[in-house]
């Protein structure tokens, strides 16, 4: 009977990889309102891991017959089951209070071309965008260096409307 309880806690400790590694929500949400989580995954990973454990240890030579044993793990796995599944849920729900995301970087990895140059430690122009829907911001060198017009040059920020740029030269051999 050890065999299988340690079958079971082995099952139920890959599966909680699994989860870690790729997570229990929903890939697809039809209904807004619908729960972001599939319960099902955490509760069978957490039953198939107490049970193991509880069994292993409940029914060691000497403690409880196999039955009593059984009943018992399955009664421990079942209530951590529900445990983790309530924990799940009420981290699922959990909505940030603001957007976390940074409006300084929402150009960041954009390339755009330097119009007017940009002297060490100055200002220059830059354009970015498609055709005649390219958009000008004054642009400065996030390492200081003075960049002629003409090159391509990488956006990493915009600070006050001011981009920091970098020669995208240096940007493509990084990649």
């Amino acid at each position: 009977m050890s065999a299988v309880y340690l079958l079971t806690f082995i099952v139920g400790l890959l599966l909680a990889v699994r989860i870690m590694f790729f997570g229990a929500e929903r890939r697809r949400i039809r209904n807004s309102n619908a729960m972001p989580l599939r319960r099902s995954e955490p509760a069978v990973a957490a039953f198939l891991v107490m049970f193991g454990v509880a069994g292993y240890l409940l029914t060691r030579p000497g403690r409880l017959s196999p039955a009593v044993g059984v009943g018992a793990a399955a009664v421990l796995g079942a209530l951590w089951a529900l445990v983790v599944t309530r924990l799940a849920i009420a981290t699922a729900r959990v909505q940030p209070e603001h957007d976390p995301e940074d409006p300084r970087y929402v150009l960041q990895g954009h390339v755009a071309m330097v119009t007017a140059a940009i002297p060490a430690d100055g200002e220059g122009t830059i354009v970015y965008g498609e055709g005649d829907a390219g958009r000008s911001l004054p642009a400065r060198s996030i390492d200081g260096q003075a960049i002629e017009a003409g090159l391509e040059v990488c956006i990493e920020r915009v600070e006050e409307g001011v981009a920091f740029v970098e020669l995208w030269a240096l940007v493509e051999a990084r990649l």
